[in-house]
């Protein structure tokens, strides 16, 4: 557990942008390794080259998930280097990268964290659906991790389009277990406002960014979770709407209105030629220690 305590801190000490992979020594023979933002394909080689020097490692994963590939082969090879794993207060660790939270030889979980799954899906024709293909990649690796039936069919139950959130009650059900990180430990609320900063320009500056490339995969990981694959927010919807744009989504411009709002400006130009040259006010929250988007106010009609 110190060594848990001890990894917060350096974590304080060392702040983490977005889809970084860290690595930095605790005491004795233990390091610590975070990997934090959106896992893309080619991580797990990053990941490898990084925990390559290290004998002994805690993973802190704070992810809203990302490439299946990528949170597949990182969880396999802090199964196979014998790796510990855990969620620092207050983050999310959901898709993708849950599944890499299973791999840890040890798994640790903070209260105030979420751990999230659902079935891996692929896009088709602008909708989501379960692919049997990666859902067969993802049941075999539960096997190595030694998960029962039990424990995979859950981990695999909610659709594309929803999110099954473990719960203790839930966890010891279907036989997932890890350890609490003790409460006594740092401040959660404090930990996560100095690790990750309250970012509203960044948080919609990337939401955007993601639009223009009709990775509705990335946008909809940073919009808040009640509202994550629903209606415009929808991954799927994402894909289909922004990738069939004669002329992709180009930010224009962005101004800080308070201290959640953004006013963003934008143009694009459909498939059939409608053009538009729009802004829309973004309303953002600081919640699992990120700034993630909350509502969209389109002020001109597109």
């Amino acid at each position: 557990m110190r060594y848990i305590v001890a990894g917060l801190l350096l974590l304080i000490a060392f702040p983490l942008s977005a889809a970084e992979i860290t690595r930095q020594p605790l005491e004795g023979d233990t390091d610590l390794i975070s990997v934090t933002g959106v896992l893309n394909d080619g991580d797990e080689i990053v990941f490898r080259n990084v925990a390559a020097a290290s004998s002994k490692a805690l993973v802190f994963l704070n992810s809203e998930g990302g490439d299946l590939k990528a949170g597949i082969e990182i969880g396999r090879a802090i199964r196979l280097r014998g790796f510990a794993t855990a969620t620092p207060p207050g983050t999310l660790c959901a898709s993708a990268c849950a599944l890499t939270w299973l791999a840890g030889s040890q798994r640790f979980l903070q209260p105030e964290s979420n751990i999230g799954f659902h079935a891996a899906y692929r896009v088709v024709d602008g909708k989501a659906s379960e692919s049997g293909v990666a859902n067969a990649l993802v049941g075999a690796y539960l096997n190595q991790l030694g998960l029962s039936e039990t424990a995979i069919a859950y981990v695999t139950s909610a659709p594309p389009e929803g999110i099954a959130w473990l719960t203790a009650a839930k966890a010891q059900s279907v036989g997932i277990t890890y350890d609490a990180i003790d409460e006594d430990g740092p401040d959660p609320a404090s930990e996560a406002g100095k690790t990750f900063p309250h970012d509203p320009m960044g948080a919609v500056t990337a939401f955007y960014s993601a639009l223009a490339a009709a990775d509705g995969e990335t946008a909809s990981a940073l919009v808040v979770r009640e509202k994550r694959g629903q209606g415009p927010f929808n991954e799927a919807s994402i894909h289909a709407f922004y990738g069939a744009m004669s002329q992709p989504l180009k930010l224009t411009g962005t101004a800080l209105r308070s201290n959640d709002d953004v006013r963003v400006s934008y143009q694009y130009v459909t498939s059939d030629g409608r053009r538009c040259q729009g802004r829309a006010d973004v309303q953002t929250t600081y919640v699992f220690g990120k700034t993630l988007v909350s509502r969209i106010k389109a002020l001109d009609g597109c």
